[in-house]
C-alpha cells in the first residue's frame, strides 16, 4: 500500500524544519527525481531520518530495496547517538537476510553487568 504525498511531505518536513529547504525538493530526492535538495542528498537525508523518525514512519517514506542499498557501514557509523548502530544493524541483516549475532550474553556482556549498581551481588557469597 503506497501512503499519500502529503503524508510523505509531513514526515519530511520534521526532518528538515531547521533548514530552508522545500519538503517537496527533499521528498524529489527520496523518490530518485533529484539528485540533491540543497545540502542534502539522498544519503544524508536517509541518515537523518534514521536519526529522528520512528521505524513506522521510516518505511512510509522510504522504499525498502533503497534503505537496504544505502544502510552501509560508513553510513551506520555516522549514526548519533550510538544506540541506534546495533538497533539498525541487527534490523538492516534481518532485512538482507543475513545470519544475526547471539543476544550478547557471553563474557563480555558479563563484564558489563559485573558493572551495574549492584556489582555488590557477585562476592556476596564469597
Amino acid at each position: 500500500m503506497k501512503s499519500s504525498n502529503t503524508a510523505k511531505i509531513e514526515l519530511v518536513k520534521s526532518l528538515n524544519w531547521d533548514y530552508n529547504i522545500s519538503a517537496e525538493d527533499i521528498l524529489d530526492v527520496v523518490e530518485n527525481r533529484k539528485i540533491k535538495a540543497g545540502a542534502f542528498d539522498k544519503e544524508s537525508i536517509f541518515l537523518r531520518s534514521l536519526e529522528r523518525l520512528n521505524w513506522s514512519d521510516i518505511i512510509t517514506l522510504w522504499d525498502m530495496e533503497d534503505m537496504k542499498n544505502l544502510y552501509t557501514s560508513e553510513l551506520s557509523s555516522k549514526l548519533f547517538p550510538r544506540s541506534l548502530k546495533q538497533k539498525y544493524d541487527i534490523t538492516f541483516s534481518i532485512l538482507r537476510k543475513h545470519p544475526v549475532p547471539f543476544a550478547g550474553w557471553g563474557s563480555e556482556r558479563a563484564r558489563k553487568m559485573q558493572n551495574t549498581f549492584l556489582s555488590h551481588r557477585w562476592d556476596r557469597f564469597k
